[in-house]
């Protein structure tokens, strides 16, 4: 994640499964934590034909 210049550590997804992108010093977020589910269409959509954000592909909900 990255906001004005500030980013955390990079996380390499490779895989289905759940990944979680650590925030930075001063950032309101201290994680984030992803799951793929379809990790073969994720790179089909961001190699062939997305020109957007992933941010508006992803789907956020609440932790438990």
């Amino acid at each position: 994640m990255s906001e004005n210049g500030r980013a955390g550590e990079v996380v390499h997804v490779n895989g289905e499964g759940t990944y979680t992108l650590s925030g930075y010093a001063g950032s309101a977020v201290t994680h984030l934590e992803i799951t793929v589910h379809d990790y073969a269409a994720l790179v089909r959509m961001v190699r062939t034909n997305y020109v957007g954000r992933l941010v508006d592909v992803l789907h956020v909900s609440a932790g438990t």
